[in-house]
């Protein structure tokens, strides 16, 4: 397996923008909705991170690509923008070593910490971090229901309970 920087061609932009897709879905799942992107849509998506420069990389092993991650700057933080492996290719060790790189390049462009969003019912996510040994900074957001929507689960921060979806 090879973990490198995307190229910048049509047929690496579709490999990435086949698992993006497949990312994308995945958490519409996490609030019991679908999300319906298509290729063409994926794409623009990965041009648009291209064009701000953000570093996009992949796993890829015999032309099969495994997993991708995308950093994104925001003023002086790093953010893990997208970090996806795909089902198939997931509990192999692939995860860890995309997220190994993902903080190399954060160390060779001079950055200190890499920050992570995690929806709190994303719970691989949450104890693949863990693993790595990050934990929970400072960040919840807070905002009002929709109209029609059903906050139907529950979480516990410090001494606050929340509704979400």
């Amino acid at each position: 397996m090879k973990i490198r920087k995307i190229k910048n061609d049509l047929k690496e932009k579709e490999k990435i923008a086949e698992m993006l897709i497949e990312f994308r879905s995945y958490l519409a799942s996490l609030k019991d909705r679908k999300d319906d992107m298509d290729l063409q849509a994926g794409i623009e998506e990965v041009e648009y991170y291209l064009d701000k420069e953000y570093p996009i990389y992949t796993a890829v092993k015999d032309s099969n690509y495994l997993g991708y991650f995308i950093l994104k700057f925001d003023d002086d933080a790093v953010w893990l923008e997208h970090f996806f492996v795909r089902e198939e290719y997931r509990k192999q060790g692939i995860g860890s070593k995309l997220f190994k790189k993902a903080e190399e390049v954060l160390d060779e462009l001079g950055y200190v910490n890499l920050y992570n969003w995690v929806h709190p019912n994303n719970q691989r996510m949450i104890n693949f971090l863990k693993k790595q040994g990050y934990d929970v900074l400072n960040m919840i957001e807070i905002r009002k229901k929709f109209a029609k929507e059903d906050l139907k689960n529950e979480i516990e921060v410090g001494e606050n309970e929340f509704r979400y979806n």
